[in-house]
């Protein structure tokens, strides 16, 4: 306790070089954190584009089917398969999928679209897609009616009730040719999904291609430790049939997207650190060789330097524990605001973006995951820097001190 409160009067000693080593520790820490939820945030938003409004966070299909995307390549849907599923308490929802691509007409105009025929509640349960919906309204259980892509309305000029023609080809070769009215358009968080993506109820895409009862895929909405319920349902169905994939499983080029990016990110960081590190250690060595005659008066005195070395760490912690708290005191509440109101990119950053496939907006996260480590960096730093210090007292003379 005594070593406590003579190291916090040793630290404003010298208020001005205090304040601005707890200043740098300050902005270091709110700079990592910042970076490091822009960064998780960013990866959030791809999961959450690909797997939420698209592959959803697991699919059973055909064994093979994701090799070979053919419209031959279809599973009958079995209420069996739905129960045995959904009997894993962390799987929310399963609903099935036949998607197939066709070219759609109009008048003038032709383009190569993706067809998806879902189960409206199921599909809205995974990525809310009705609240996606700026004209017309979303699909019902019995619909005849599609919904379209924003980009590609625009691009056929065609509104809410206008007609579209969908020419593709059907289930083992059968022509596939029909006349769609137009319910409704949406805007897609996929800028290449908004611009050829249709939507249909799953019976009326199973008419169009002449495959009642088919499916490409059932789609998985999982709640919770998503690859582990993969492996439990992967055990519970016939691995001979099926193929039970998680969302990594099925977008691996993302994962190793993700984990290179993330790889750099840390990397940035770790610079950043040892920049910091270098200007507390500066700090500290200056604070311990200005203080020679103080260590050589309190080792005379009988004082051991086991105590010394105490007093030095407590000094460091104490600048280290400031700054980290006042860090994050700020900090957090910044993430909580950034976190509900992303940036929204315009310009040639925001086609950039698009053009990668991702939404044209900055999304950052207040997971605490992100901000523990910083902290423990940061500790970490500080106890480092006193080594040298401790060295230096360690092969103080106490005669020679005093006389300094």
């Amino acid at each position: 306790m005594l070593i406590t409160k003579i190291a916090w009067r040793n630290l404003w000693r010298n208020k001005r070089r205090t304040i601005t080593s707890i200043s740098s520790i300050f902005f270091a820490v709110i700079l990592a954190i910042l970076m490091r939820s822009l960064q998780e945030g960013s990866y959030q938003q791809m999961i959450d584009t690909a797997a939420r409004f698209y592959m959803g966070y697991g699919q059973i299909h055909m064994k093979g089917y994701w090799e070979d995307k053919s419209i031959n390549n279809l599973i009958e849907d079995k209420a069996d398969i739905r129960k045995t599923v959904l009997e894993n308490p962390n799987v929310t929802e399963v609903f099935g999928r036949l998607e197939t691509y066709a070219m759609a007409a109009t008048d003038s105009m032709t383009k190569g679209v993706m067809v998806v025929g879902t189960e409206p509640k199921g599909e809205n349960q995974l990525c809310n897609l009705s609240s996606k919906v700026i004209e017309g309204k979303y699909l019902s259980d019995d619909s005849k009616a599609i919904l379209i892509g924003e980009g590609l309305a625009k691009y056929l000029q065609l509104h809410v009730n206008d007609t579209i023609a969908l020419l593709g080809q059907g289930y083992h070769g059968a022509s596939a040719a029909e006349l769609f009215h137009i319910g409704g358009i949406i805007k897609h968080p996929n800028p290449q999904m908004n611009n050829q993506v249709i939507y249909m109820t799953l019976p009326t895409v199973q008419h169009f291609v002449s495959a009642d009862n088919m499916i490409n895929t059932y789609i998985l909405n999982i709640n919770n430790d998503i690859d582990q319920t993969v492996v439990d349902i992967r055990n519970t169905i016939s691995k001979e049939d099926y193929e039970v994939m998680s969302w990594s499983e099925l977008s691996p080029e993302m994962v190793n997207l993700i984990e290179t990016d993330r790889a750099g990110g840390k990397l940035m960081i770790g610079i950043l650190y040892v920049v910091i590190a270098f200007g507390i250690f500066s700090t500290i060595l200056m604070m311990t060789i200005e203080r020679v005659r103080e260590f050589g008066i309190l080792t005379a005195v009988g004082m051991e330097r086991f105590k010394i070395y105490k007093m030095l760490v407590t000094e460091a912690l104490m600048i280290g524990g400031i700054g980290i708290a006042v860090s994050y005191l700020i900090g957090y509440p910044i993430l909580l605001y950034m976190e509900s109101h992303p940036i929204y990119l315009s310009g040639a950053q925001a086609k950039a973006m698009e053009d990668m496939g991702m939404e044209a907006v900055l999304q950052f996260t207040a997971n605490i995951d992100i901000i523990l480590p910083q902290a423990i960096n940061m500790f970490v730093i500080m106890i480092l820097c006193t080594l040298y210090p401790i060295y230096h007292v360690s092969k103080l003379k106490t005669v020679e001190a005093i006389h300094s």
